[in-house]
C-alpha cells in the first residue's frame, strides 16, 4: 500500500490547525443573525491575520510557529464559549490577572487533564509540520508575499470603511466624565462587536481594553494612595472578630418574607428567629457603579462624580489591623463596575469568582459560600469580608439554579424582555424565585459564621430598588426615578457573642428596624459595629448606635426621598437634572 505523501499529511496537518483556530467561530454561527457579518466580522478577520502570520518570514517552518499560541489557546475559547455563550473579554482576563488563580481557574475545573492532553497533541501536531515544511524547503515564491500583504491591506480598507459607513449614521454620543468616557472606551468602534468575537483577534482587543482600564483605575487610585482616616478599634479583644458586609444587587425591601411578603422568599432567615430586617432603607442612587461607593465611603449621596477622592471601609479596618477580603460575582472592570473595584482593589485579597459577570447566566452566587469558608478557614483574628454579589440583577431567572425555580411561570430557560409589559408574570415570578435563592446564600453565610464562635456581625443591603410593572405602572427595571428604585432591602445578623459583648448596639440595632434609614449610613455602621473610631468621626449616622439620629434623606437628584411629591401610578419623583447611563 502507497504511503502518503508529505504533501498529503501538510495539507491534513493545515485543515486541522485552521478548523482548531476556527472552532469559536463554528459556535457563533448557530447564534448570529446575519450570517454575511459572521463571514465579514468573524471569520474574514481570522484568515487575514492567518495570512499575515504564515508571511512573517519567507521560510513557512519558522512563520508557522507563529501561529503556535493562537491555536494553543483555541481549546480554551471554545471550551468558554461552548459553556457561557460569550467569548473572552476584558473581564474574563481581569478574573484570570486579578484574583487568586485557584478560584480563578474554577470554570475550568475537572478538565486539567483534558486540557493538557490537548495541548501536548496542539504541541505534537506543530512538531510534525515543522519538520515536514522544513526537510522538503517549502517558502514563499518571489512576490507572493507582498501579494498577500496587498490582499490583508484590501481586507482592512474594506472593514474600515464599513465603519466609516456605520459611524456617519451612528454618532457617538459621550455622556459623563472623563474618567468614565476612557473606562467606556473601547479599542475599536461600537460597529466592530462582531471583532470582539473573532478569535484571535478578540484576545488582542480584550487585552488592550483591559489595560486601558488597568491604566485609568491605577491614576486614579495613585491620587489617593496618601489617605489616612487614622482608624483605631477603641476595645481590644482576645476573641476572634469577624465582620461580614453583603452588598445585595436590585433587592427590594418589599419582596421578602421577613417584610411580610405574601410569599416565602426568606423562610430561612425568617426561621432563624434573630435576624433584623430594616424595612425603610433607601439609595439615593438607582445605579450600582454611584450607589456602592456611597454604601463603602464617605462619598455624599448628592456627590456625581465618577471617583470619590477618599478611601473605603475597607482601608479604615486595614487601619484598625483587620485583614481585609473582597468577594464578587460581579465584574472587576468596566464602566457599571470600576468605581467598585477601586475600592475593592483597597482589600488585602479581591477574588472575582463569576467568569462571565452579569450578562450572561454564568455562575450563580453559591460560588461564594466555599471562597468564604477558605476565608473563614484562614483563623485570623481579625477579618473584615466584603461581598458583592449578583443577587437580582436582571435578567433574573439567571440568577438561580432550577431547583430554586419555585414560582412559575418564570421564563427560566428563555429570552424574556424586561420591558414588554406582557412578561410582568413570568418577570414577577422568576424576580422572587431570584429572593428565594439569595435567603439561601444569605442563610448559608450566617450558619458558617455561627460554627466559629466568633464576635461575628453580618449586615447585607441592597445598591437599589427595581420597577416590576407595580400595579398599572408601565415600568421596568431600574433608573426610572420612581421610589421602587431607590427601596432598599436591608439586614442584619449577629453572634451570640456579638449580642452579648454589645447589648446596646444590639438594641439600637432593633430600633432602627422601622426607623428611615439610608444607605450612606452603612460606612458608619460598619465601623461602630466593630468599634473602630477615627477622628471628628460622626457617630449619629450610625444606625448601631444609640446615638443615631435620622438625617432628611436626600436623592442624587437633591430631592428629599420623604417630601418629595410622588404620582399615583408609578410613584415617580421630580425629575432630576443628573445624567445617568445604563
Amino acid at each position: 500500500m502507497k504511503k502518503p505523501s508529505a504533501d498529503l499529511w501538510l495539507i491534513a496537518i493545515a485543515i486541522v490547525i485552521l478548523l482548531l483556530i476556527l472552532a469559536p467561530q463554528l459556535i457563533l454561527l448557530t447564534t448570529v443573525k446575519s450570517q454575511l457579518d459572521w463571514w465579514l466580522y468573524g471569520v474574514l478577520p481570522t484568515l487575514l491575520l492567518l495570512c499575515f502570520l504564515l508571511t512573517f518570514s519567507k521560510k513557512l517552518h519558522r512563520s508557522m510557529w507563529l501561529l503556535l499560541p493562537i491555536t494553543l489557546m483555541a481549546p480554551q475559547e471554545f471550551f468558554y464559549l461552548s459553556t457561557y455563550q460569550k467569548s473572552t473579554d476584558a473581564h474574563a482576563l481581569a478574573i484570570v490577572l486579578e484574583t487568586d488563580i485557584s478560584e480563578a481557574s474554577g470554570y475550568l475545573a475537572g478538565l486539567g487533564r483534558a486540557i493538557l492532553i490537548g495541548l501536548l497533541l496542539i504541541l505534537a501536531i506543530f512538531f510534525i509540520k515543522f519538520r515536514l515544511l522544513k526537510s522538503q524547503g517549502y517558502q514563499w515564491p518571489k512576490y507572493s508575499r507582498l501579494a498577500v500583504w496587498a490582499l490583508v491591506a484590501a481586507g482592512i480598507a474594506f472593514v474600515a470603511n464599513e465603519e466609516y459607513q456605520y459611524a456617519a449614521a451612528n454618532p457617538v454620543v459621550v455622556k459623563n466624565t472623563a474618567e468614565e468616557t476612557a473606562l467606556s472606551r473601547r479599542a475599536l468602534p461600537e460597529s466592530y462587536n462582531m471583532f470582539y468575537q473573532s478569535y484571535p483577534l478578540n484576545i488582542l482587543l480584550a487585552w488592550n481594553e483591559y489595560r486601558s482600564q488597568q491604566q485609568s483605575l491605577s491614576k486614579v487610585a495613585s491620587s489617593n494612595e496618601d489617605f489616612t482616616f487614622g482608624a483605631t478599634q477603641s476595645i481590644q479583644h482576645n476573641k476572634r472578630q469577624i465582620y461580614v458586609l453583603v452588598i445585595g444587587e436590585t433587592l427590594r425591601p418589599d419582596r421578602l418574607q421577613l417584610n411580610g411578603y405574601h410569599r416565602p422568599t426568606t423562610p430561612r432567615l425568617a426561621g432563624l428567629g434573630d435576624v433584623v430586617s430594616f424595612r425603610d432603607m433607601i439609595s439615593p442612587w438607582s445605579w450600582t457603579r454611584m450607589s456602592v461607593p456611597v454604601i463603602i465611603s464617605r462619598k455624599a449621596a448628592t456627590d456625581t462624580s465618577y471617583f470619590f477622592a477618599e478611601k473605603s471601609l475597607v482601608s479604615a479596618f486595614a487601619e484598625a489591623g483587620f485583614r481585609t477580603y473582597w468577594l464578587s460575582t460581579q465584574s472587576p472592570l468596566g464602566v457599571h463596575d470600576s468605581s467598585v473595584a477601586l475600592h475593592a482593589n483597597e482589600a488585602d485579597e479581591v477574588t472575582y469568582l463569576n467568569p462571565v459577570g452579569y450578562k450572561k447566566e454564568g455562575y450563580y452566587d453559591e460560588v461564594i459560600s466555599p471562597a468564604f469558608n477558605r476565608i473563614l478557614q484562614q483563623g485570623e483574628q481579625k477579618q473584615l469580608i466584603v461581598i458583592h454579589t449578583l443577587g437580582s440583577h436582571f435578567s433574573y431567572a439567571d440568577r438561580y439554579p432550577a431547583n430554586f425555580d419555585l414560582f412559575q411561570p418564570s421564563g427560566k430557560g428563555e429570552n424574556i424582555g424586561m420591558h414588554d409589559k406582557a412578561n410582568k408574570e413570568l418577570l414577577n415570578n422568576a424576580y422572587d424565585n431570584s429572593v428565594a435563592y439569595t435567603d439561601s446564600i444569605l442563610f448559608t453565610l450566617i450558619e458558617q459564621l455561627k460554627q466559629q464562635q466568633a464576635i461575628s456581625s453580618l449586615l447585607m443591603v441592597s445598591d437599589h430598588g427595581e420597577n416590576i410593572f407595580d400595579g398599572d405602572c408601565d415600568k421596568s427595571g431600574h433608573g426610572h426615578n420612581t421610589e421602587f428604585d431607590y427601596r432598599s432591602a436591608a439586614l442584619w445578623w449577629g453572634s451570640a457573642e456579638f449580642r452579648s459583648e454589645y447589648p446596646a448596639q444590639t438594641m439600637a440595632l432593633k430600633r432602627a428596624a422601622k426607623l428611615p434609614l439610608m444607605t450612606n449610613n452603612i460606612f458608619y455602621t460598619m465601623l461602630d459595629l466593630a468599634q473602630i473610631r477615627y477622628p471628628n468621626m460622626a457617630y449619629a449616622k450610625s444606625f448601631a448606635s444609640p446615638n443615631f439620629r435620622p438625617a432628611p434623606r436626600l436623592l442624587s437628584s437633591g430631592h428629599d426621598f420623604d417630601l418629595a411629591a410622588k404620582d399615583k401610578v408609578c410613584k415617580s419623583l421630580p425629575s432630576s437634572n443628573v445624567l445617568h447611563s445604563s
